[in-house]
């Protein structure tokens, strides 16, 4: 077990979103849990033929933080690597609600800037990301770019002290696509708080789930 999640409390498990879920932010364990996952069939078209009904997500048990393999992955190397995964320590009011409006926020500048910089490039390769909100961790979010598009990963933080583990507690894990490299270019020499909020929401609203297969770089 990494040293890095000891050192932090857990939160009670509840639905995990992954980044740019807005409308699933919610650390609430009262909301519902994940609809079951679907792998849609190959479209013939481009981006714009992606819709909802065609889905290319996987809900399973698993631990972001604890090196669990991807249900959907090309095996990306790790993007700006470093000793553990990148940590955000947050701070604000309504953060437990909205995780995407902090007022301050510390990390390791040089290497978020790396990352902004990699989504702007659509330079292939994953990597992990964790907010922290005075010692707890509420979710590890994880993102693998793949050309325009990027699998966003999400998990609740410390889950595994629940055994059983319940389905609320599983990693979630949907291809997305990727906000215009201008998105990213605004924030690569951005405070801490603008490359928080780019990697958090990197992703178009919609589709909010792009169709498969999942076509991996050469």
């Amino acid at each position: 077990m990494r040293a890095w999640l000891w050192l932090l409390l857990p939160l009670a498990c509840g639905p995990a979103p992954a980044p740019g879920d807005t409308d699933s932010q919610s650390t609430s364990s009262s909301a519902s849990e994940p609809a079951n996952p679907t792998t849609s069939a190959p479209t013939t078209g481009g981006l714009d033929m992606m819709t909802e009904a065609a889905c290319l997500e996987e809900i399973h048990p698993g631990d972001l933080g604890f090196g669990s393999e991807p249900a959907l992955t090309c095996g990306g190397l790790e993007l700006c690597p470093g000793d553990d995964p990148i940590v955000f320590q947050l701070d604000g009011p309504g953060l437990a609600e909205d995780l995407s409006s902090p007022t301050s926020v510390e990390t390791d500048l040089e290497r978020a800037r790396c990352l902004a910089t990699a989504l702007r490039d659509r330079t292939p390769g994953q990597f992990l990301f964790v907010p922290v909100i005075d010692t707890e961790i509420p979710y590890v979010f994880g993102l693998e770019v793949v050309g325009e598009l990027v699998v966003a990963r999400s998990d609740r933080g410390l889950c595994e002290a629940i055994e059983p583990e319940p389905k609320s507690c599983h990693v979630h894990e949907r291809l997305r696509v990727l906000r215009p490299p201008e998105y990213f270019a605004d924030c690569v020499d951005g405070d801490a708080i603008a490359l928080w909020r780019c990697l958090v929401d990197p992703v178009e609203p919609e589709p909010a789930c792009a169709a498969g297969p999942l076509a991996c770089p050469p």
